[in-house]
């Protein structure tokens, strides 16, 4: 009796000190994982790595995989870190990419970048600020929140965004969106409360998009081969379980 009233109260105070963060401009919450007895590192650790390819994917296309394995395994509402590029570059090099995004997973109050798809060179949970560096080369970088319009809008062009703005001058951009959002055109759309072509409305995203989730899951598993005949669609179908 003594060891289960003893069980009891922890749970209660683990639950008492429990830090969820909420995101303002995407009404979500972001619960704190030490309510649940998980880790950052348990999450890095499990994250899927063999069933999509690493190496050649689109790490919008993994990171909705993710957000997806992490509320069907452990029901936990993740986020996500969209970083966008000016000139700056990092440990990564790729001069082509315009944006990277990671999941996010809050301990203790703390968001922690789990980006599981560098194992060379990211090989446990980063802060944002190490994660930045590693990715953009810089600290140097400017959130965007709702109101910053003329520069959310600059994510709908596909193309590395200006050093100098009236903003002031910065390496990089980004925001932290919740899981739902797939892509950097979806987090404007949700920003904005409209579409590229101005068409106003309710973007807001409430959970992961079914459609999205299988065509990401296409893409960042299967080669173009298995694309065509078809062998993606079930392979998804069975691992997502839709």
């Amino acid at each position: 009796m003594k060891r289960s009233f003893l069980i009891f109260c922890a749970l209660i105070s683990s639950g008492a000190f429990a830090q969820d963060i909420y995101l303002d401009d995407f009404n979500y919450t972001v619960p704190d994982i030490s309510r649940q007895g998980l880790t950052k590192e348990t999450i890095f650790k499990n994250m899927e790595r063999r069933f999509i390819k690493l190496g050649s994917s689109i790490c919008s296309n993994r990171a909705l995989i993710w957000a997806h394995d992490m509320k069907r395994d452990y029901g936990l509402d993740s986020a996500k870190l969209f970083l966008f590029y000016s000139e700056k570059t990092g440990e990564a090099g790729d001069k082509v990419w315009w944006y990277h995004v990671t999941p996010l997973v809050n301990e203790k109050g703390t968001l922690w970048t789990v980006d599981a798809g560098f194992p060379s060179f990211v090989k446990t949970p980063l802060l944002p600020n190490d994660w930045f560096k590693k990715f953009a080369g810089s600290t140097n970088c400017k959130e965007l929140k709702k109101g910053d319009e003329e520069l959310i809008e600059k994510m709908f062009s596909k193309r590395r965004f200006p050093s100098t703005t009236a903003a002031g001058t910065y390496d990089c951009y980004y925001t932290i969106a919740s899981a739902p959002y797939w892509t950097p055109s979806t987090v404007a759309q949700g920003m904005l409360d409209r579409n590229r072509d101005g068409v106003p409305g309710d973007y807001s995203r409430t959970r992961i998009n079914s459609s999205e989730l299988m065509q990401a899951c296409k893409e960042a598993s299967t080669s173009a081969i298995g694309g065509i005949f078809g062998g993606a669609e079930k392979k998804c179908r069975e691992y997502l379980g839709l």
